[in-house]
């Protein structure tokens, strides 16, 4: 009896420890069951986490405009052309590259900033302002692409970019109407429409010789830069220009250097030198005609002076003549002032000669292949 009831212990021993041994089996499981789950819902939930951070980031500002802001900080005119959806206008006398160094100059005032435009903006479409230091300088809009996945990041699409660049620059010339205008290279417009000027006062020692060529005045409109103007005479010889930076009008006087202009001064500094001998009583009218054209008035008002202004005198040398002031009109007029010294050796007192001045200021014309004085400015 005592011995079964042994037996009967041993085995509910032996029972109790593999039950016990299958609840720390099932506890350990359990236990590792649950931290399996935490750490998955952990693992779920950052990465939850971490993707709506990065939704949010896609959706900032500095994310959605992140390449545009480098173009623009980097002053990158190219660029900048390439993506413009609304293109400038360019006139006649102006490239790309005048527009890209106006956007270049327009972009590079001062820091870039988006500034988003809220009340036109939403969860699909942003606006933004582009300012540069305090200038407005263009806008841009952004739409958001379909997302094909359901973890697929945001991808924005750059649909408009306007950059406020105006061709505000307006010039105007005035110039002769024979002289060649070319704005940054390019000849202006033949059809560009001058308007005529009065007859240059000029004239009035041509009539009945040659019409000399009217001053005109033109405006030209539409420049992003302020253009380079040149002019060139009627071959080719460059005319001064110059410019009123407060009126913006360029000024274009009649060519003050032309081909042959050596000879036709040397003719010029003959006839005035022949001016002051004949006026000084040293070269005869027949002598002095030579120069004029026929006929010719002024002459017959030096003949109808009765010269008397220089008294007698032993001889007269011309020493220098100077050129102060050259015109060429045309191929067949042009203006010429010499100053001219005169030696004069009086018939009394000392034999130092007497310096006078004689300042011409003679019209020439051309006449069969030859220049003759037209007229004499008094």
């Amino acid at each position: 009896m005592t011995e079964s009831v042994n037996e009967n212990n041993k085995m509910k021993e032996r029972t109790t420890g593999i039950e016990f041994n299958y609840f720390r089996i099932f506890m350990l499981l359990w236990v590792l069951v649950h931290l399996l789950a935490v750490w998955d819902f952990n693992r779920q939930f950052f990465s939850f986490l971490e993707y709506t951070e990065a939704r949010y980031r896609a959706c900032l500002p500095e994310s959605v405009t992140e390449g545009l802001s480098e173009t623009f900080r980097e002053c990158d005119a190219d660029s900048v052309c390439t993506l413009m959806t609304k293109k400038c206008t360019l006139n006649a006398y102006e490239t790309e590259d005048d527009l890209k160094e106006y956007i270049r100059n327009l972009i590079s005032g001062g820091r870039i900033n988006m500034v988003p435009v809220i009340e036109e903006s939403n969860d699909e479409h942003q606006v933004y302002c582009i300012e540069s230091g305090d200038l407005k300088v263009a806008r841009a809009e952004y739409v958001k692409q379909p997302e094909k996945g359901r973890r697929d990041m945001p991808v924005w699409k750059l649909t408009v970019l306007e950059v406020y660049a105006e061709p505000s620059v307006s010039i105007g010339i005035s110039a002769p109407e024979n002289v060649k205008l070319f704005i940054n290279g390019k000849e202006l417009d033949v059809n560009a429409g001058r308007t005529l000027q009065d007859p240059p006062g000029a004239q009035r020692f041509y009539d009945g010789f040659t019409t000399l060529p009217v001053m005109t005045d033109v405006k030209v409109g539409g420049f992003f830069l302020t253009p380079e103007i040149t002019a060139e005479n009627a071959d080719g010889t460059p005319v001064p220009v110059t410019c009123d930076p407060e009126s913006g009008i360029y000024s274009i006087g009649y060519p003050s250097d032309c081909e042959g202009r050596e000879e036709m001064e040397r003719v010029a500094c003959d006839a005035v030198s022949a001016y002051a001998e004949y006026i000084s009583g040293d070269l005869s009218e027949a002598a002095l005609r030579q120069y004029f054209t026929k006929d010719n008035i002024y002459l017959y008002y030096m003949q109808h002076a009765e010269l008397k202004w220089f008294t007698r005198h032993l001889k007269s040398e011309i020493h220098s003549a100077e050129v102060r002031d050259f015109i060429a009109y045309n191929e067949d007029a042009f203006y010429c002032e010499v100053l001219v010294e005169q030696y004069l050796t009086m018939a009394w007192g000392s034999r130092e000669p007497e310096v006078i001045t004689t300042d011409g200021k003679f019209y020439f014309v051309r006449q069969n292949g030859e220049w003759k004085v037209a007229g004499i400015e008094f």
